[in-house]
Parts: structure tokens; sequence; C-alpha cells
């Protein structure tokens, strides 16, 4: 097992104005592919350069070219191992290294099941990547991977309503036997579903409207059962407004189904309302809206490799917590659209700019393509 050198592949750049940057590094990489193997540089099972090389030899961010790489490997011809690389595997054989059941795949089968179990209904709106990604605890770019091939197989559609795009459920969810019963994150679901209702009738019997209430490591020793499944219950438990999970040592207070006017806990970590009473947007925690916050700033003012104000003058000009905005920068870095950098020369850099908020691009990917 060899690794190829980036200038062993010997790539004309790709113009990234024809298509998504996503499906031209896709392209890029399935052809220098096939040109190594015909000029007989590489073989199966040797390692193409890494996602960082190819990012700079390309000029693109590393999360595009990962994202391509992840696709690539659902067709069969990678296979990436941590702390190894990306090795280049043969689709038609059947011993070879290929992901037979990828992170995608993963995420797909959750994906229906989390729609099955909550009842979504013919042309009724899913959730968000980011609330899915959350739920089935994958991370967002995986999410949309998967979301994108249930769009392919015809499940979900995109539409626009009201000015914004949205996924709709084609038609119901229909899972199979093996999915119903094969997965340990339907059986966790299930669980906490009764977990549920056991920690209602706790809190009931032992706790008055406004009593902190135990942690989630202690509930999950009190009740026998892990902290995930646990984690599940109490998320449910918020939604219904039974409890009101707090960070750090303010800890969880019971509600007792959200009749305890609790507005000043929920300043806290929520966004203000407005004068109607309505809050702005269902936000989770103020970061978020840091996150939407700093995109439209980026959006509106800077261009890509521009360097933006830093997270003090951020927090200042949102009006804002520094914690907030510094989450909402550390989030927008990991989806490679902020590069944080220290030093003398340091500063918040612009990597790739954020979509707009009308804007739901998916990958489109020929299959007659690799059939060549």
């Amino acid at each position: 097992m060899k690794k190829i050198s980036i200038h062993e592949t010997s790539q004309i750049m790709p113009d990234y104005n024809k298509a998504s940057k996503e499906d031209i590094v896709l392209n890029w990489l399935l052809e220098m592919r096939n040109y190594v193997l015909v000029n007989k540089i590489a073989d199966f099972g040797d390692l193409i350069p890494s996602k960082k090389e190819i990012s700079e030899f390309l000029n693109i961010s590393t999360g595009t070219v990962q994202n391509a790489i992840k696709i690539a490997e659902d067709l069969g011809f990678f296979s990436s191992r941590q702390c190894i690389g990306t090795k280049i595997t043969d689709p038609n054989d059947k011993l070879s290294e290929i992901k037979m059941f990828s992170k995608k795949d993963k995420a797909l089968v959750e994906i229906k099941k989390l729609l099955f179990e909550s009842n979504f209904g013919e042309n009724e709106i899913i959730p968000n990547i980011i609330e899915i990604a959350s739920e089935i605890n994958t991370s967002q770019n995986t999410t949309r991977l998967a979301l994108k091939t249930l769009i392919e197989d015809g499940i979900l559609r995109k539409e626009y309503r009201n000015k914004k795009s949205v996924l709709v459920l084609n038609s119901p969810i229909i899972l199979s036997e093996k999915e119903k019963t094969g997965s340990r994150e339907v059986k966790n679901r299930n669980l906490s579903k009764i977990l549920k209702e056991d920690i209602k009738k706790y809190l009931s019997q032992n706790f008055k409207q406004g009593d902190k209430i135990p942690t989630n490591l202690e509930f999950a020793k009190l009740f026998n059962v892990s902290i995930r499944t646990i984690n599940l219950a109490i998320k449910e438990l918020n939604k219904d407004k039974i409890i009101l999970s707090r960070r750090g040592k303010y800890g969880s207070v019971y509600l007792n189904e959200g009749i305890m006017n609790n507005k000043s806990e929920k300043s806290m970590f929520m966004s203000k309302p407005k004068a109607g009473g309505k809050l702005e947007k269902n936000y989770d925690y103020l970061w978020k809206k840091a996150f939407e916050n700093i995109k439209k700033y980026i959006l509106k003012n800077h261009e890509a490799g521009d360097k933006i104000p830093s997270i003090k003058e951020l927090a200042k000009r949102m009006n804002m917590s520094h914690s907030s905005v510094r989450r909402a920068v550390l989030e927008l870095s990991r989806q490679d659209i902020l590069y944080t950098q220290k030093g003398k020369y340091g500063g918040i850099f612009v990597v790739e700019m954020p979509q707009k908020e009308d804007m739901y691009q998916w990958v489109a990917i020929n299959p007659n393509y690799f059939e060549k």
C-alpha cells in the first residue's frame, strides 16, 4: 500500500461556476481515480492524497472535499479509515473494504424511523437539518447527504412555502420489519417514552412547582437506565413544558405542565419576545440566533477571504453575549464557513460564503455517469 502524491494526479483545475462545488469535486475525484489506475500510478488499496492536500490543491474548503469523498465512498469507489487515509477500492470486489453500511446509510434509516415514529403525514413539512441531526445524533453533513438520498428516492420533495425552502413528505413512511426491529435507536426511543411517563409521575409525587430536580445522571441511576435514554426522555419533558432544563449550576426546574410563569429563567437562554408576546423564532438557545445573525451579516457585508470583526465586536454589534457569539462562531468554523487563527496576524476569516435562507441546495448526481 502506497500513498499517491497530489502532483501525480495531473489534473486540470475544475471550473466551479458550472455546477455545485460538491458535485464538481466528486467528478474530479472520480476522474483522478480513473487517471491513476489507467496510468498504473496506483492500484486498488493505495491511498489518495489527504483531504487537506486536496482542498489546498483545489483551493476549496476541506468540508466540501469531505462531503464529496463520502458520496464516492457510498458508491464504492473509496474507503476511508481513521489514522490511515482514503483507499482506492473496487466496487465490483465483494471482498474489498467498501462501506457496505456507511454513516449516511445509517442516518437514512434513522431519519425514516424518526418520521415514522413522529407520525408525519403526506405533504407535511419535516424538521430542518439542524433539528434532525440533533435528534438522530448525527453530524449535519451526514444528515444532509441522507436527506438528499431520500429526495432522489422520491420519499421527500423540496417546496417553497411562504418564500422559504422546505422539505415535504411525499407519502407516509413505511418501514420494513428489519428496519423496525433491527436498530437500537428505536428501542431507546420506545424506552424513553415509557421512562418519560415514569419520570413525570415521580416528579408529581415528590416535587412542587419551581423545585430543582435531580440531574440526568442521578435519574439514570435512579431508574437503572442509560444516560442516553434519560436524555431522550428529558428532551421530551422539556418540549411538553413539564420541566425547564438550564445549563450549569442552575440545573433543571419542575414546571408542572408549564403552569408556572418562569419568564426570568427562560430569558437567560431563549430569544426575547416581541410586543405581542411571541418569540421571534423557536431558538433553543441564543447561540442559534447569533449563528443566523452572523451568516446574514457575512452575506451582506463580506466575501470569501475577508476578515470579519472579533467576537467582542460582533457581540456588541448584535447586542448579544460573548458566550452566545463564541458558540456560534465555533459552529460556523466546524462547518468550514469561518476559520479562526490566533496570534498577531490572526482573527476570524470567511472561508466559504454561507447559503442564503431561501436557498436549499442539493447535489444532483447522474447515475448513468458511473456506468461509463
